[in-house]
């Protein structure tokens, strides 16, 4: 049986939840004149910035080696344009982690500004999710034995269970099994 971890499977992934994370920001957004589903705010305030952490660790420590070491200063401008968009894409994400927070604590906020701080969010993650699919025209076909280990490494880091999952444990609350126990 194959081990090794799929590396296309695991960008597929995390461009999924990213657009899923856009949905949910943008139904938080058009929700909020009729007050937003609270149950979509909590779901975005543990999930927005974990995501996003795995997301730049994901691009730093296996994307970013494997095609600077393919392809070298061709591709500086694009990742040097990734990692400035990730650095402050966090910074938006820490401002919209807040806001959704005072939601959650009946902290009444400018509708417009938060509305606005939403849509400008998601805009900002839209484009940067476009960047990143350029990538794609330098990853290869097949990767070395090399850059399936420096996925396996990382994987090997992350917490256990993974991402998501391992919000499930954050509330202190047991984690239920598949087959129904508790443990």
């Amino acid at each position: 049986m194959d081990t090794a971890p799929n590396i296309r499977a695991h960008l597929d992934a995390d461009v999924h939840l990213q657009s899923e994370i856009n949905h949910a920001l943008l139904a938080v957004a058009d929700g909020l004149s009729a007050g937003s589903d609270r149950r979509l705010v909590r779901i975005l305030k543990r999930t927005l910035e974990a995501s996003w952490t795995e997301h730049v660790s994901f691009q730093e420590e296996v994307v970013f080696p494997i095609i600077e070491a393919r392809h070298g200063q061709e591709t500086r401008d694009s990742i040097d344009r990734l990692r400035s968009d990730h650095a402050s894409l966090s910074q938006r994400h820490g401002e919209v982690a807040q806001a959704l927070q005072g939601m959650l604590h009946g902290r009444d906020a400018d509708p417009a500004l938060l509305d606005a701080l939403l849509r400008m969010t998601v805009e900002q993650r839209r484009s940067h999710v476009h960047k990143d699919a350029e990538l794609d025209k330098w990853l290869p076909a097949t990767f070395t034995e090399h850059e399936t280990w420096l996925c396996a490494e990382w994987i090997s880091t992350r917490p256990r269970p993974r991402f998501p999952l391992n919000l499930l444990g954050a509330t202190g609350r047991p984690i239920p099994r598949l087959g129904g126990r508790l443990h």
